[in-house]
């Protein structure tokens, strides 16, 4: 799916969300917003150029991220250059209890890798196709199952779970993506 539908698809989940927390809307006209001063380019910087985000943006319950307004991506990255691996062309662009998820913008299409406890794996080919998987996910977890997701000890049901890895597994192009994002989301 190209970037736009892709974020069309993205913005109407999150309208259709009950578990979300500021404003996400699709623009079709690009944003005129203050100049990005990073090496943003790509999926990524088209994801910017027509997201409205504002008063941190929140989407999922259990799945839950929070989406780095514009204003905010340059300093998002504060201490991330201490890491060796981290590069330039990383762009944080959401988060999830202190982990995060980031674009390569070197490259075009905006591979996203999760990072948690600083520990980088890639989870997408693109930054489409994260957005996509995402939504499906989110579909899973509000449709499927209305947000019961966890039995009363607070333990995943191993249905969800299952339902989850199947949703996954039906829509990315290896074994090792798969891995990496229930990683990232369940540890």
């Amino acid at each position: 799916m190209s970037i736009d539908n892709s974020l069309r698809k993205f913005a109407e989940t999150f309208q259709n969300s009950n578990e979300t927390i500021g404003i996400m809307q699709y623009s079709n006209m690009k944003l005129k917003a203050d100049k990005i001063d990073l090496p943003i380019t790509g999926e990524i910087l088209y994801f910017y150029d027509h997201m409205i985000l504002e008063d941190g943006p929140i989407l999922g319950n259990d799945l839950y991220i929070r989406f780095i307004e514009r204003n905010q991506l340059k300093n998002i990255l504060d201490g991330w250059d201490n890491d060796p691996e981290w590069k330039d062309s990383y762009i944080i662009f959401a988060d999830r209890n202190g982990d995060v998820l980031l674009c390569d913008s070197s490259d075009i299409k905006s591979p996203v890798y999760g990072s948690v406890q600083m520990d980088m794996y890639k989870m997408t080919d693109s930054l489409s196709d994260f957005l996509d998987i995402y939504s499906n996910l989110i579909k899973v977890e509000e449709v499927e199952f209305g947000g019961d997701v966890a039995d009363d000890d607070f333990n995943y049901k191993p249905e969800y779970l299952l339902r989850i890895e199947e949703e996954l597994n039906k829509n990315l192009s290896s074994k090792l993506f798969v891995d990496n994002f229930m990683y990232f989301f369940f540890g």
